[in-house]
């Protein structure tokens, strides 16, 4: 209670500070109080679609909690069995709002549906690489086959801005679809390499898969794919190159040359036409006005009518948009050491550890290029000594910026021209092997490698093979590539910094934590992925992984966990073996005493669909926790959501020295809590400082939701914790866009899915000798 109690006043505060109003991308959307419905039960999910086959045209139906519910759309057509009752909006949102999924496209029948739900349809008079090809006066017959168009997607939701008061919203979101319309047999004649590119069908019939697979060659007007989906050969008229944006560069680079990053910056212009603030929010206000010219049907005798743009603010009752206080980064146990930035704190105080760190005189092992010797012989005295009083960004160097005695670089020279790619993966691990049968113990290592190599594919990339070789024996790796070596020093400096704190991490080291107010006696925060290993996009047969990493509540990272690989329907038990053996170690470890009170909470960010992942943790925690006076919540964060804030008092900043041309302009400031619902908040993680570049998106906002069977249920308080994780990024200096928790899993999950196409990889270390290190930053 005074953790909670505590919490609320200092939120309170900051709303003496005043919070800023904001607006949303949505539009209230409103409907009549109540609604007539016939309802039944009906157990089976599966009689759905048969059902509304039958009554198509004449019944909306909608399944929920084992219930279906109909409301009729016009008289006449097949009867329906089951108790009328009149359902009130405010009580039950949910049925309405599924009916306005499909009502939003009847009422725009001029736009055909890429997606039905929430319905999405194409911009009808804007194509962006035309207008973009003439901006930078570049022409080639096959660039007209290349498209890329506004997409509108219009999603409804509920949102309950004040206790008890449910509405529902229409939230318009806009991003581009990119196309290949270009003939396959052209590309290959313009002498575009296609191998292992993904394609799709060229007409796409409901129920059918639309990726196909990789191509694997083309001749005589036929198609051979690998990973393919369904058939392995078709005819180049049938299908066509997938619009990834890989395909898009591997593409225009080979047609448009050195024209391809012109175009590039041209199209960068014309797309922020629809991203940046006040344009976005432009394009958001004509939408809103064109729903709201007349009332959308959604059944006999009841319609919904658009109304004015969501805010949120704190008039009157409303108490919706709150400011966290600054992110403090944490030097040492007391917190007297601290700082508002990690590398000026860093560079004044030193890493958190400082005084207990143990492996004060590592030796790194240098896997390089041999032709490269003098250059990497460059970058690692400055990596390790610094570069002067010239360049502030990076003076002091690794060994005194974070307090180590001396640093040895074991250098492994290694055989290879950048022609070498076929044989670069097994040359470097030879090289690798045989130095480190006389090296001595060896506590990290740093693989440099020519670009070129760095972008091979996985089952012949050096860095991913040298990573599986080096993590077998419990060694994390660093990779750098060549043109980050080389580096002019004005720049090189601030990439310094970033490998230095990544460095540090992988030697099981703590650069910092965040301010964190304990006033229990543990606080846990665990962050839950999953890694699907199919090995390809195209295979059905997916296998999975749990993946867990887990912190203290100031930030200290405690140790990583992944589980046994299983199948979809294994999932379950292997999540609960992994999660009852870390909470087993962490109460051994953290010396939980009966009638403790411990607060664990979980952070996911995709949990697998069907799959009860928070019934089974809390069922763990309680049984891990049975003497112990537990306070559990789960929270899954999101990027995946429809929300928009935009803050339209925010002017942003110069977005160059000197310059007028500004940046971030309309985006909250970092830290802004803003409440959509009762246990929902979004988090504005990025700011105006952090945003690069003017025609940089508004960026969107997290979204927080606590799962109703939580036990701690203090949303800001949890939507501040993530906040104050997404500063423990030790990547970099500067704040990642998701809390370490997800971001974690989201790198293991990467680097696992890379490593299965190393063959006799084995994850065995990483629960071993590697859970306690950060290995896969």
């Amino acid at each position: 209670m005074h953790s909670q109690l505590s919490n609320e006043q200092g939120y309170e505060s900051t709303l003496a500070l005043g919070a800023r109003p904001l607006v949303t991308n949505g539009f209230e959307v409103i409907l009549p109080n109540q609604v007539e419905a016939i309802v039944r039960d009906l157990a089976d999910p599966s009689e759905v679609k048969g059902e509304r086959e039958r009554l198509h045209g004449y019944w909306f139906v909608h399944r929920i909690d084992g219930r279906l519910f109909h409301i009729r759309l016009k008289g006449g057509g097949p009867n329906v069995d089951g108790e009328p009752i009149f359902v009130k909006t405010s009580e039950h949102p949910w049925l309405l709002r599924a009916r306005l999924d499909d009502a939003i496209e009847e009422a725009l029948p001029k736009y055909a549906a890429v997606r039905k739900r929430p319905f999405t349809f194409l911009a009808q008079k804007s194509e962006l690489i035309a207008d973009a090809a003439v901006a930078a006066a570049i022409s080639h017959q096959l660039l007209p086959g290349f498209r890329v168009t506004p997409k509108f997607a219009l999603s409804p939701k509920i949102y309950e801005p004040i206790d008890g008061q449910t509405k529902i919203g229409i939230f318009v979101t806009i991003t581009m679809r990119y196309d290949i319309e270009a003939d396959i047999s052209e590309l290959q004649a313009a002498g575009i390499d296609m191998h292992g590119m993904y394609v799709v069908r060229r007409i796409h019939q409901p129920g059918e898969r639309r990726l196909l697979g990789r191509i694997s060659s083309i001749q005589d007007g036929l198609v051979s794919l690998f990973e393919e989906s369904d058939e392995s050969e078709y005819s180049v008229a049938d299908i066509k190159l997938e619009g990834s944006k890989e395909n898009f560069t591997r593409c225009l680079t080979k047609l448009l040359g050195y024209g391809y990053k012109k175009l590039m910056v041209a199209l960068d212009d014309q797309e922020a036409v629809y991203r940046v603030g006040p344009r976005f929010d432009e394009a958001v206000r004509r939408m809103g006005e064109f729903l709201a010219k007349k009332p959308m049907f959604l059944g006999h005798g009841i319609s919904a009518q658009v109304g004015d743009r969501i805010a949120l603010d704190n008039e009157g009752a409303n108490r919706n948009v709150r400011v966290a206080p600054t992110v403090e980064y944490v030097f040492d146990r007391t917190g007297a050491k601290s700082s508002e930035y990690a590398w000026p704190g860093l560079s004044q105080y030193g890493p958190y550890d400082r005084s207990s760190f143990a492996g004060r005189s590592p030796r790194i092992l240098v896997a390089y290029p041999a032709s490269t010797a003098g250059k990497v012989e460059v970058f690692l005295r400055f990596f390790r000594d610094g570069m002067g009083t010239n360049y502030p960004g990076f003076p002091k160097g690794f060994t005194d910026v974070f307090g180590l005695v001396k640093v040895d670089f074991i250098m492994c020279p290694v055989g290879i021209d950048i022609g070498d790619r076929q044989t670069a993966a097994s040359t470097y691990n030879k090289a690798i092997q045989e130095k480190l049968t006389d090296a001595g113990d060896v506590q990290a290592g740093i693989i440099v490698l020519f670009d070129e190599h760095g972008r091979l594919p996985d089952p012949v990339n050096p860095y991913i093979h040298t990573k599986s070789l080096l993590l077998t024996l419990g060694i994390p790796t660093q990779e750098v590539r060549l043109p980050t070596v080389i580096l002019e020093p004005k720049n090189l400096q601030y990439t310094l910094q970033n490998f230095a704190v990544s460095m540090y991490a992988k030697l099981n080291g703590t650069p910092w934590t965040v301010n964190h107010d304990k006033t229990i006696n543990d606080e846990l925060v665990v962050g839950m992925g999953v890694a699907e290993l199919s090995g390809s996009r195209s295979d059905r047969r997916q296998r999975f992984v749990g993946i867990t990493t887990v912190f203290s509540g100031d930030g200290t990272y405690l140790l990583g966990n992944v589980s046994k690989e299983c199948a979809y329907e294994g999932y379950p038990d292997a999540i609960r073996e992994s999660m009852l053996q870390i909470l087993r170690e962490l109460k051994k470890r953290n010396n939980w005493q009966p009638g403790d009170t411990v607060r664990v909470v979980f952070h996911a960010h995709r949990p697998l669909k069907r799959v009860d992942v928070a019934g089974i943790v809390f069922e763990c925690t309680r049984e891990i926790g049975s003497e112990q006076d537990i306070q559990m919540a789960f929270v899954a964060i999101s990027h995946e959501h429809p929300f928009m804030i935009l803050d339209r008092k925010q002017q942003g900043i110069p977005a160059y020295k000197g310059g007028d041309v500004m940046k971030g302009v309309f985006a909250p400031a970092r830290g802004t809590i803003a409440r959509i619902g009762r246990f929902t908040r979004l988090l504005a993680v990025n700011a105006p400082r952090l945003i690069k570049r003017p025609n940089t998106r508004l960026p969107a906002p997290l979204l927080i939701s606590l799962h109703q069977d939580s036990t701690f249920r203090d949303v800001d308080y949890l939507a501040e914790q993530a906040l104050k994780f997404t500063s423990l990024s030790w990547r970099s200096t500067l704040p990642a866009g998701t809390p370490v928790t997800i971001f974690y899993s989201e790198r293991i999950a990467e680097l696992l899915g890379r490593l299965r196409n190393v063959p006799d990889w084995s994850p065995a270390a990483l629960n071993v000798k590697l859970k306690w290190s950060r290995w896969f930053l």
